[in-house]
């Protein structure tokens, strides 16, 4: 094939290298919102110079050269912004964003090992033209450090100045194993840290030379600082994958040729003292096949926990107080609260923050307010909230749409602002927190709300319910409408809106995670969307309850209490049953209704079973579930049905219990929203209407 490219790369370095040059283009993508707000500072233009210099150097080492040569031109752009040659104006920022998306053209290229018809020919001229017609004549050249193997007289007279200053002066010694991958880059990171910390006198070798992989995977500075030698060591054991490190104090009468680095050693309590990398790394990365791997063979332990407690309870029961029951059930015990702790050490491993999905929504807003001509201001909390990252992969597409609603449908143009007294400036602000063992996110806009009437009339339009049908909805249910496929109130078809998709798909993905998705709006103010999920999709806890002597699995984030029955009083309302609990009326779902099949015929009931019911939670729904017979709290580990059954309403998976049975993990929100359309469906047919 003619457009077949080959790289520098072996396979199982890949996904490093991926993750790696993502996150950089992240920290690029972060900072040049900042630059564009005007909020730019030295920090900022050296982070954003450090990336763009790492992913040049990166894409060097595979002998990705379209990408090196682009990432350069970008590099020689922020260092004149570092060094005040260059003001960071709106062309600039919107050239440098467009970079950033060719960036992401090329990196696919290396993975799919295709080449792309981007020419970055044009780009590169337009980037030099940028830095030709902007740049300001520096106050003084940057002096060249010398790669002399003896310091000059002026780098003597400089250490000597700085020491003055009262500042330390540290010979720097580092180096990476030659297995490493891309070495040359590791190098680079260290020195760009080092670079951050103070002054460099001399660096061996530069950083051209490290560019073009000149390096014996040693990396020798000069380092002048107002930190401590142990604040320097810090720095450098934040770098991944160096093999050593050594900071020594340095005075100006030692040669200045250094000796080898020492063997790694155990870190001295000297805080000036040697030290080597792997005394202070203490993160290691983990793909996650390892990751889903060990959560697999954990959940595997508690079935097998689980079918331990049986076994203890069947022995108890036959041999009553037993010496040796005694001692099975202290080892099962002991070893349950080993599980429990594994399970939770696992669990932790596999969450990550939300700002790994969160980072990646400001450039969509920026985006979205300048193709629709609106002025957002975004504001983001909660980016530390840690979720499953098998949740955060599945949330990033229904959050995008929520976010594209907001600014595009939600919020007003500045002359329509203006004229309801608005700032012109509209908000947007995306929240997350732990909230009862979930986690809730919450995209809120203080735009012109969701007008329940247009609902109307687009629900009627579309065919989606007669105007009977639709006069006679509360404006709370118009305004869910809109999670309807094929119902939009768009006024005109745009990039972003008015094909009718999008928050359908917003609930259908969010409900298949096992979360749920609401809406509240108030006309004239805006409109909050709150998305609840699980913390993590694979072992959760759950209620077991019988049903025909069939186990069903009900999670237990979604219960409020548990009754029996025969303790209340079941009133029919509208032609349903329901009860009232805690000062409120509260509908009945009859489980053997709802999972009835009519080709069983009529089943017995529960033997030895006390009918009760399960009072549960779906956003603002509430509802009671009636079930045969309750057993009691247990965790399971979730197994998908999806290959075997497909969707079934009301239920999210199985589970295997720890005497072989399988046990149907009952969906909440399905199941009331397939019990409200039945309802729905049912008051319509009674009233003669079609829907």
């Amino acid at each position: 094939m003619e457009n077949k490219l080959t790289f520098n790369i072996e396979a199982d370095e890949l996904e490093l290298f991926i993750d790696e040059v993502n996150e950089y283009l992240q920290v690029i993508e972060s900072s040049l919102l900042q630059l564009e707000e005007q909020a730019s500072s030295p920090e900022t233009l050296n982070l954003i110079f450090r990336a763009a210099h790492t992913i040049k150097a990166l894409a060097g080492t595979v002998g990705h050269q379209r990408m090196a040569d682009l990432t350069h031109a970008m590099e020689s752009l922020f260092d004149a912004m570092r060094n005040n040659q260059l003001t960071p104006t709106q062309k600039i920022v919107d050239e440098l964003f467009d970079v950033v998306d060719i960036l992401k053209i090329l990196r696919d290229e290396i993975i799919n090992q295709q080449a792309s018809d981007i020419d970055i020919t044009a780009v590169l001229s337009r980037l030099h033209t940028l830095i030709d017609q902007n740049s300001h004549k520096a106050s003084s050249p940057k002096s060249e450090v010398s790669s002399e193997n003896t310091l000059t007289p002026e780098q003597i007279s400089q250490i000597k100045k700085l020491q003055e200053d009262e500042q330390s002066v540290f010979n720097v010694e580092i180096s990476t194993d030659a297995k490493t991958f891309a070495p040359a880059a590791r190098l680079m990171q260290a020195a760009m840290a080092l670079l951050d910390a103070g002054q460099i006198v001399r660096q061996r070798p530069t950083m051209e030379d490290l560019s073009a992989g000149k390096h014996n995977n040693r990396l020798e500075i000069i380092l002048a600082t107002k930190l401590e030698g142990k604040a320097v060591k810090e720095l450098l054991a934040d770098v991944a994958d160096l093999s050593d490190f050594q900071v020594r104090p340095f005075k100006v009468e030692q040669p200045a040729e250094a000796p080898p680095p020492s063997p790694p050693a155990t870190a001295p309590k000297n805080g000036n003292a040697p030290v080597s990398v792997n005394s202070t790394s203490k993160t290691v990365r983990i793909s996650v096949e390892r990751l889903d791997a060990l959560i697999n063979l954990v959940g595997e332990l508690v079935t097998n926990r689980n079918r331990l407690k049986q076994v203890e309870e069947i022995l108890r029961s036959q041999y009553g107080k037993d010496e040796t029951v005694g001692e099975l059930s202290e080892s099962s015990t002991h070893m349950g609260r080993l599980i429990d702790q594994l399970q939770e050490e696992v669990m932790r491993a596999r969450m990550l923050p939300i700002s790994h999905l969160f980072d990646k929504l400001p450039r969509l807003v920026r985006d979205v307010a300048r193709t629709s001509e609106k002025q957002v201001d975004l504001i983001i909390e909660g980016a530390a909230t840690e979720l499953d990252r098998s949740v955060i992969e599945v949330i990033g597409d229904p959050l995008i749409h929520l976010l594209r609603n907001a600014v595009d449908h939600g919020l007003e143009t500045p002359e329509q602002r203006r004229s309801a007294n608005k700032s012109e400036t509209g908000t947007v602000k995306l929240t997350a927190a732990h909230v009862e063992g979930r986690v809730v996110i919450t995209v809120q806009d203080d735009g012109k709300g969701i007008d329940p009437d247009r609902v109307r009339q687009s629900a009627v339009k579309r065919k989606l319910m007669t105007p009977e049908r639709a006069a006679q909805l509360s404006d709370e249910e118009v305004i869910d409408l809109i999670f309807q496929p094929n119902l939009s109130t768009a006024e005109k078809l745009t990039e972003v809106s008015g094909r009718g998709v999008g928050m359908d798909v917003v609930r259908t993905n969010v409900e298949r995670l096992g979360g749920s998705v609401f809406v509240e709006s108030v006309l004239g103010q805006g409109t909050v969307f709150r998305v609840t999920l699980p913390l993590t999709l694979a072992i959760i806890e759950t209620m077991l309850v019988e049903l025909w002597n069939t186990v069903y699995a009900i999670p237990i984030t979604g219960i409020n209490d548990v009754l029996y029955l025969s303790d209340t009083k079941t009133d029919t309302i509208s032609g349903m049953p329901a009860i009232r609990w805690r000062g409120a009326v509260l509908p009945l779902i009859n489980l053997r209704q709802s999972f009835a099949d009519p080709r069983l015929g009529d089943m017995p009931k529960t033997v030895g079973g006390k009918q009760a019911i399960v009072t549960v939670t779906w956003g603002k729904q509430r509802c009671g579930l009636i079930v045969d017979r309750i057993i009691g709290k247990q965790g399971i580990v979730v197994k998908s049905l999806n290959s075997i059954a497909g969707e079934v309403p009301g239920i999210s998976g199985c589970t295997i219990l720890g005497d072989g049975r399988v046990a149907l993990i009952i969906d909440i929100p399905g199941l009331i929203n397939a019990e409200l359309r039945l309802r729905h469906v049912k008051e319509g047919l009674k009233n003669g209407h079609s829907l």
